[in-house]
């Protein structure tokens, strides 16, 4: 140790020793953290006759005057204050501000205090007015908040679903504006019944059946937001008593949520392909193209891939699973077969590319901003339905949701397991034994799976499908 009170290396028994010598003397007792190096400022001990010891970070200011910044009260333990290492660690902070050019360290540090003062009052007081107009807030702004609840949990399709139901079945002049405008702690389980009666005299109870599902998720999350702090701001304060959703059985409703059989043929299939063959808008089909030789993936799963989610040494992509009641997406990595990997690399370089240097956050992005729209795939899908019914190679009508069922069920006529394609298509993983105990990722299952799956297609789309069938001949 120096004169001036500079320790190499300061250690928890010199402070001690500080902390001794400062209560035989009844005066202060300084110490510093020494190193050779200038410019980066040091850490200073200042041990009081009390036996409290003090903990600044020492610089010289932007005038040159030497300045101290206060960072803590020393402790060895850390219970009542800082441990040497741990105050190290600040300085090494402050440090690093410094020596990035901040030389007023301290009107910077007010500075920035001050602001994040300021947000944290404008968080305040926007949760405040938040809590205000939802105390007597209306149905409208509890399914608004509902809305932004979504979002936030990052599942924008299920937020722009219950948006436009919310919209065309309550909100709209046509609907129940009337009910919307009503506090929603004075809505009643016979409100809901005769929103959910008007679509089921109009013939359409499959969207009763989501309306009501939507409705009572909304009211649900209202009721807990008291308690749990991760529901959006946006439905706290609605004082509730209880769930009118809940309150109306979802027996009766049972019947229009029928699962959906309708499965392409081979032949079928070959038509389809041919007609996405034909789409002139390039990044529809590509989609179109590698949610099939991905063996039927979620397209709106798929649209939201990132560059960084493209594995280019292994050649899979990982996408992310938000169905469902989960908060964490589950993560669903696939391998890329040739016709795959040539797909996504393609779109991969042009947004890495981006604009200006500035990379596209999605892969598959026609503006750079935000990925392809659900909707617009759907429409392409019905397009070509349309065109094949005209055409009868069609047997009857089909969706976009029925090319996923297609390809599960021709991967059954293949052989392929059912646990397999479960694994291949992300579904029936909710369990506690996938979620807890099965961390395999299936990667060499899978890609042999998807390489005989692309045969087939190839196989399908050649016509080669049928060249063995022996064409049955009426007796006469």
């Amino acid at each position: 140790m120096t004169a001036g009170g500079v320790v190499a290396g300061l250690t928890d028994k010199e402070i001690a020793k500080a902390i001794s010598d400062a209560r035989k003397t009844g005066s202060d007792v300084f110490r510093t953290d020494g190193t050779k190096a200038r410019g980066i400022g040091s850490l200073r001990v200042r041990a009081r006759p009390t036996g409290q010891c003090l903990l600044y970070f020492r610089y010289g200011d932007a005038a040159g005057k030497q300045d101290s910044i206060s960072i803590g009260v020393y402790d060895t333990s850390g219970k009542a204050g800082l441990t040497l290492r741990k105050a190290r660690a600040k300085a090494g902070e402050l440090s690093q501000l410094y020596q990035a050019g901040r030389r007023d360290l301290r009107a910077y540090l007010e500075h920035q205090e001050a602001q994040d003062r300021a947000a944290r009052e404008s968080a305040a007081r926007d949760r405040e007015e938040a809590e205000r107009q939802a105390s007597s807030g209306t149905l409208q702004a509890l399914l608004d908040g509902y809305v932004s609840h979504l979002e936030r949990q990052g599942k924008t399709t299920s937020a722009r679903d219950a948006r436009n139901l919310f919209r065309k079945n309550i909100s709209d002049t046509d609907a129940f504006p009337h009910l919307a405008a009503m506090p929603a702690r004075q809505i009643t389980s016979a409100d809901i019944t005769g929103m959910l009666a008007r679509l089921i005299n109009a013939g359409t109870g499959r969207t009763a059946a989501k309306l009501r599902s939507y409705l009572r998720a909304s009211f649900a999350a209202a009721l807990a937001a008291p308690h749990e702090p991760t529901i959006h701001p946006a439905l706290h304060g609605f004082h509730l008593t209880g769930n009118p959703a809940a309150a109306v059985p979802a027996k009766g409703l049972a019947q229009f949520n029928l699962a959906r059989e309708r499965a392409l043929s081979a032949t079928e299939l070959q038509a389809f392909m041919k007609g996405v063959d034909g789409v002139t808008a390039a990044l529809s089909r590509d989609m179109l193209w590698l949610s099939l030789l991905l063996g039927g993936q979620r397209l709106a799963q798929l649209a939201r891939l990132r560059p960084q989610d493209v594995d280019t040494d292994e050649f899979t992509v990982t996408l992310f699973d938000r169905k469902g009641a989960r908060k964490q997406p589950r993560a669903h990595k696939l391998p890329l077969t040739e016709r795959a990997a040539e797909i996504v690399l393609r779109w991969l370089e042009r947004a890495l590319k981006g604009i200006d240097g500035d990379p596209f956050p999605y892969v598959f992005t026609n503006n750079g901003k935000v990925p392809i729209r659900g909707e617009t795939l759907s429409n392409v899908v019905a397009e070509i339905a349309a065109a094949m019914l005209k055409a009868k190679t069609a047997r009857a009508p089909f969706e976009l949701r029925d090319i996923r069922r297609t390809c599960e069920t021709m991967l059954a006529a293949m052989g392929i397991s059912k646990d397999l394609r479960a694994q291949l298509q992300s579904h029936g993983l909710g369990g506690v034994q996938d979620r807890h105990y099965d961390r395999h990722e299936y990667m060499d299952e899978k890609r042999g799976v998807l390489e005989a799956w692309d045969a087939k297609l190839i196989e399908i789309s050649s016509g080669a499908h049928g060249k063995n069938v022996v064409p049955l001949r009426k007796k006469s």
